[in-house]
């Protein structure tokens, strides 16, 4: 008697899959984890010393006066717990002590980019640790802490780049067979890249500059920590504005689209990354840009049998 087949759930979330189907999102991901922490390295002095805007002792006092003390438990931290056992000493709030939480978040960004690859040229325990979810997992917790620490201060790559490392974490970096746990992360890549996509695209369908057609020179707008500055360029064309503008309210679904036709693919992942870099030099959201550049790669292309 011949065994059924796997109904089409148990298909599309469960079946195995080699890890090298995640090979260039890990690698992808990881490294721009680690230029996540880089990125953050300068501005530990001004934001997160004792006295500073965003030190533990104003953080706390914050969140008495506005009474959300019991809101903010949620916001585990190995910072907080440190400054708070530590209190009164040099070491509390400490500069030091922050910048090595950054080294530290950046080497394991590396081990775990690389991690597949040295734990097949090993053996033992060394191999079972960087085989397994381990190195990601604890990527994943690392950058979570540093995530709600800065809660206050956080943008919008932080809670992507949290979610998209939570499901990376679930496939082992390296596996001589197939595993479905491969799979399960892929999946849940790729639908968090497929509603990155809807909803950037429904909020921006709130803003009213998305349909005048300023909505890309908006974006330029802002002065602080602009890349690039669009004042008296070209862009200030109506023509060139108005067409990056629908470009960037329609890029994304469209690219979704096309990457899941197989002989459309590579034009999908063109008009991704376009939109991407566009987004990055505007707006200066180069780790967000590049997080979502990453992301697309999970997102599979469907053959005509298979629709």
């Amino acid at each position: 008697m011949k065994p059924e087949p796997p109904n089409p759930w148990t298909r599309f979330w469960f079946t195995p899959a080699p890890v090298e189907a995640l090979a260039w999102v890990r690698g992808g991901l990881c490294i721009v984890t680690a230029l996540y922490f880089v990125s953050v390295f300068s501005d530990v002095a001004f934001w997160y010393a004792q006295d500073a805007p965003a030190s533990t002792t104003n953080l706390s006092e914050f969140f008495r006066t506005a009474e959300l003390t019991s809101d903010a438990r949620w916001m585990v931290s190995p910072l907080y717990w440190f400054d708070a056992l530590t209190r009164g000493s040099s070491w509390s709030e400490s500069v030091a002590v922050y910048r090595a939480y950054l080294v530290i978040g950046i080497i394991l960004s590396v081990v775990a980019a690389i991690a597949g690859p040295i734990s097949k040229r090993s053996n033992g325990w060394v191999a079972w640790c960087l085989g397994g979810s381990l190195p990601t997992l604890l990527l994943w917790i690392w950058f979570v802490g540093w995530a709600n620490r800065v809660v206050l201060l956080a943008g919008i790559c932080e809670p992507i780049l949290s979610v998209s490392l939570a499901a990376l974490a679930i496939a082992p970096a390296m596996s001589a067979t197939p595993s479905w746990r491969v799979t399960l992360a892929k999946r849940l890549l790729e639908i968090q890249t497929t509603l990155f996509a809807f909803v950037t695209t429904a909020l921006m369908l709130f803003g009213n500059v998305w349909w005048n057609g300023t909505g890309a020179y908006a974006l330029a707008a802002p002065e602080e920590d602009r890349f690039l500055s669009v004042a008296g360029t070209f862009f200030e064309n109506p023509v060139i504005y108005e067409g990056t503008t629908a470009f960037l309210l329609i890029g994304l679904p469209l690219a979704v689209w096309l990457v899941r036709r197989e002989s459309l693919r590579a034009l999908g992942l063109g008009v991704w990354w376009v939109w991407c870099a566009t987004v990055a030099l505007l707006s200066a959201e180069m780790i967000y840009a590049a997080t979502l550049g990453v992301l697309i790669l999970s997102v599979e292309k469907r053959s005509h049998t298979s629709e």
